[in-house]
């Protein structure tokens, strides 16, 4: 059918740009989630040109409730991930940096950037500590929060404002546990400064309101290399939120 080998001619271009993705990136879940939506979209086209039938109408309609969810929440990620930086001359209680794992003692790249992006607030907001939260993972020989800790003094921020949560292991308990530590140094309205990479502060901010903190957030940059998988993932960190509680989360 004239048809079909159309549809086809239109997939061989886009399987070719995901094997070079792939010689250039690796496999990603980004990458495979990308490729599954391409299959999917081919194979509604192909089954378009044949007879119709109600489990062609049920799938077809199923994946556009998908889809249009899919771009109602990324277009919120990437609302709260723009609207960061913040504004560094509000009313805060303290800097909150959220932990992104760690390669034995040394911050992975993620972290670095949350890290360097605390330590330009830091240096301008002499005045606020900071919180330095995370716990330790597989893989890690020390805690995030002491990782984090021991590369702002190393970069020239007092020990003395440092104040540290280890006990965390997911992005609910990082506010959590946070704003006990707040409570006990006497800082009760919980007015923090969420410093987190662009594709994260949507969650962050909305899980520190769910324990009573009052975000308010500040973006640090993601590589573009590895951009478009962040956000494709935390969409899916962002229904599990919803579906299986916010306390629930492994990320």
């Amino acid at each position: 059918m004239p048809g079909i080998k159309y549809k086809r001619g239109f997939l061989i271009p886009v399987l070719l740009g995901a094997f070079v993705a792939f010689l250039s990136f690796g496999v990603t879940f980004g990458l495979l989630f990308i490729l599954a939506n391409v299959l999917i979209i081919y194979l509604l086209f192909v089954f378009r040109l044949r007879k119709r039938s109600w489990y062609y109408r049920l799938i077809g309609g199923a994946y556009l409730i998908f889809l249009v969810t899919f771009a109602g929440v990324e277009g919120y990620i990437l609302k709260e991930a723009y609207d960061g930086p913040g504004n560094l001359s509000g009313d805060y209680d303290a800097v909150l940096i959220l932990g992104a794992g760690l390669k034995g003692e040394e911050p992975s790249k993620t972290l670095l950037s949350r890290l360097d992006t605390a330590e330009k607030i830091l240096k301008v907001r002499e005045d606020l500590p900071v919180i330095v939260s995370g716990g330790q993972g597989p893989g890690e020989s020390i805690t995030e929060a002491e990782a984090m800790g021991r590369h702002l003094v190393a970069n020239g921020i007092e020990e003395s404002r440092i104040i540290y949560e280890e006990s965390s292991t997911n992005t609910f308990e990082n506010m959590l546990y946070s704003r006990r530590l707040l409570a006990e140094e006497g800082l009760t309205e919980g007015k923090v400064l969420i410093v987190t990479n662009d594709f994260h502060l949507a969650r962050s901010k909305m899980l520190a309101r769910d324990v009573g903190l009052e975000p308010s957030g500040y973006s640090a940059p993601t590589p573009w290399l590895v951009r478009v998988n962040y956000y494709i993932r935390e969409f899916f960190a962002m229904v599990k939120t919803f579906l299986l509680g916010r306390g629930t989360l492994g990320g």
